[in-house]
């Protein structure tokens, strides 16, 4: 039997825990700094706010390769990710009412707990999501079974997106921001269960107790490898434009535009409709054009349209260029998954070993520091700009304060994806060279099969 053909059921099993994995994610970006700045009224100004989000992203950046290379080398009888996956589900849950639950009496109160919450939340976060996101390489090494896995995966995760940037306002909005989290929580922690339950880790992955080596070393590996280091620097600067839109939406809507949660929340639900046709879409681009092409067209597809975040003045205009983005954010979710797991791939052919949880977690960095980026650009940016609670209103708003608001949409992503699409040209895994890399690792990985059968 090929362990590379992988039935339907299985494919959508592991897919599933991408809905509580983007859901508890996205909600966090989107709503985090708005929470503590706008309508939970921690006592902390713009830039302590993104003072503490700095501190709690760069920890989520060192955690990710930790909890990677430690599962990397992990033997058990569920295999090397599962465990860790079981072992942080109910703490996921606990941490994501906790969150939402800051002391508002006093800033030294205030700032000690969120630290502590905040990165006890995210260390959860990653055994459970980063853990089961480890998976996806191991599964199949065929591209068409890639990218067939990753279509149901975006499929699940626009419902992910939709509870985390449509739903989670919504909650927030009726029952409060405490039960939000809970409600993500439980989300995230029900959607792992198919993974948990039914997905099998390949026999051959196994490390033996001989393979082991120190994370250091792990990790000096991982960034002496060229591919991999061009693969970061894109998956960074497009999470950091991501990460700056959606954080400085809300703030927007709110200060040009006098929306509310409930109100701003339908308008991110609108963009769904162009992100799922967008996906199919990037599957017949990917198809024919391969893998890299595709990511370029569509990081283009998201750049150009937000400029006319500038033309923004009532909420018609708002929902057409949210429709717009929708259409290369699908290729944005949809492609560097499969870029990573061609990365692990060219790596086993010079290691022998498959290092899907350190190269997980090393991205990770490069992506979590780019939300902690993002949050400290946002509080600089509301400073310099003289943006505060009093005047994120579209009666109290100056001309000063718009300007600094709308730059943070359709400026400053712009600039960061156009670095992006530099060091994505120089990419080198693709075409007739990525086509030996499978080659090669499909005749390894039969062997190493057949001497774990031996």
């Amino acid at each position: 039997m090929n362990e590379d053909k992988l039935p339907t059921r299985k494919k959508i099993s592991f897919a599933l825990g991408n809905i509580g994995g983007l859901a508890i994610g996205q909600s966090t970006i989107l709503l985090l700094y708005a929470y503590y700045f706008l309508y939970l009224g921690v006592p902390l100004s713009p830039l302590g706010i993104s003072i503490i989000l700095v501190i709690y992203g760069i920890w989520d950046a060192l955690n990710e390769p930790l909890i990677g290379h430690l599962s990397d080398f992990t033997r058990s009888r569920w295999g090397r990710r599962k465990p860790f996956i079981i072992a942080g589900i109910i703490p996921l849950i606990i941490f994501s009412y906790l969150i939402y639950t800051p002391p508002v009496d006093n800033p030294v109160t205030s700032s000690i707990y969120l630290i502590f919450v905040l990165v006890l939340y995210e260390l959860f976060v990653t055994m459970v999501i980063t853990s089961w996101y480890s998976l996806f390489p191991e599964l199949s090494l065929e591209q068409e079974e890639r990218l067939s896995i990753s279509k149901y995966l975006q499929i699940f995760g626009i419902f992910g997106l939709i509870i985390g940037l449509g739903g989670a306002p919504l909650i927030a909005g009726t029952l409060g921001y405490p039960m939000m989290g809970l409600i993500l929580g439980l989300i995230a922690a029900v959607f792992m269960l198919p993974t948990i339950l039914f997905v099998k880790e390949r026999k051959e992955y196994q490390p033996k107790e001989t393979d082991k080596i120190s994370f250091w070393k792990s990790i000096t590996i991982s960034l002496r490898n060229r591919t991999f280091l061009y693969f970061v620097l894109v998956q960074f600067l497009l999470q950091l434009a991501y990460a700056l839109v959606l954080s400085s939406l809300p703030l927007m809507f709110e200060g040009i535009l006098g929306l509310g949660e409930i109100e701003y929340s339908i308008l991110l639900l609108a963009t769904f409709l162009s992100v799922f046709p967008g996906l199919f879409l990037w599957i017949k681009i990917a198809k024919e054009r391969g893998t890299k092409t595709s990511l370029f067209i569509s990081m283009i597809c998201f750049c150009v349209v937000f400029p006319f975040s500038f033309l923004i003045t009532n909420q018609i205009i708002a929902l057409i260029v949210l429709l717009a983005a929708g259409i290369g954010l699908g290729g944005l979710m949809l492609l560097p998954t499969i870029l990573l797991s061609d990365v692990v791939d060219e790596d086993q052919l010079k290691t022998h070993e498959r290092r899907e949880g350190i190269y997980t977690g090393v991205s990770g960095v490069i992506v979590k520091l780019a939300n902690a980026i993002s949050w400290g650009i946002v509080g600089l940016t509301l400073t310099l700009f003289q943006i505060d609670r009093d005047t994120l209103s579209p009666s109290t708003i100056t001309p000063f304060n718009e300007l600094g608001l709308r730059l943070l949409v359709g400026l400053f992503p712009v600039i960061v994806i156009l670095l992006g699409l530099f060091f994505l040209s120089k990419y080198p895994l693709a075409g007739s060279k990525l086509d030996e890399v499978k080659k090669q690792v499909k005749l390894l990985n039969e062997k190493l099969l057949k001497e774990k059968v031996a």
